[in-house]
């Protein structure tokens, strides 16, 4: 399978995740946790028949940041799913693909890392494009609350 193909399976399965999840009777830590499982045995199932063995030893290094990172990116979900019932899906998926630009910001807090000019511009810009848009498309406290 080519990589444009790969992505566009990847774009649709994320793109139809908001309505699944506005119309599954679940929480939201229910369904990331069923995702997070659902997940394992695929990728169990992927190193299996793809004989991948050899790089299961250095997983066992990396033990506690995986751990750490996969627990983050289970709260990540539980927070996109609170907020898919809060508010749009449209103005979550655009709260939650500003993230990077939060890391960006941190990254000079927490890392001590210098911004260059670019980033700033960007930064700038996105952060009034988001607000922008949450001004326009944010209709009262559920709303606010979605995108928190």
């Amino acid at each position: 399978m080519n990589a444009k193909l790969k992505i566009i399976i990847t774009m649709v399965t994320f793109g139809t995740l908001g309505p699944f999840i506005k119309n599954i009777g679940l929480v939201s830590s229910e369904i990331a946790l069923y995702r997070a499982v659902i997940a394992l045995i695929i990728l169990t199932i992927f190193i299996l028949f793809n004989k991948k063995f050899s790089q299961v030893s250095t997983v066992k290094n990396n033990l506690w940041k995986l751990f750490f990172s996969g627990g983050a990116m289970g709260f990540n979900w539980i927070l996109l799913f609170e907020a898919y019932n809060y508010t749009s899906i449209a103005l979550a998926t655009l709260c939650y693909y500003f993230a990077p630009v939060v890391v960006v910001i941190m990254s000079t807090l927490f890392f001590r890392e210098k911004l260059t000019l670019k980033q700033i511009i960007c930064f700038i810009g996105s952060t009034i494009g988001l607000i922008l848009i949450i001004g326009v498309s944010s209709g009262g406290k559920s709303d606010m609350t979605g995108i928190l």
